[in-house]
């Protein structure tokens, strides 16, 4: 299975939130503007009508062997193999 992380900065509330409500159910959503997905392809394409010039979005594929550890949170101490 493949495995992203989705980041974005987006300067517009309302584009930042229809990105946000694109990728929400695609994966999780780990912080305000970080997602780690499984399948983010068919949202790809919808994400990049939405930004502008200085808006920036990253997608980051994980190695299959690739792990995040989390710390500072609910989740501190769990590892996820991504």
């Amino acid at each position: 299975m493949k495995r992203y992380v989705a980041c974005y900065d987006i300067s517009s509330n309302p584009r930042r939130t229809k990105v946000m409500k694109r990728l929400r159910n695609r994966g999780f959503h780990a912080q305000f503007s970080f997602f780690e997905l499984e399948d983010p392809d068919s949202s790809v394409k919808q994400i990049r009508e939405l930004l502008e010039d200085l808006d920036r979005f990253a997608l980051v594929r994980l190695s299959p062997k690739g792990k995040i550890k989390r710390i500072g949170s609910i989740f501190e101490g769990t590892e996820w193999v991504l």
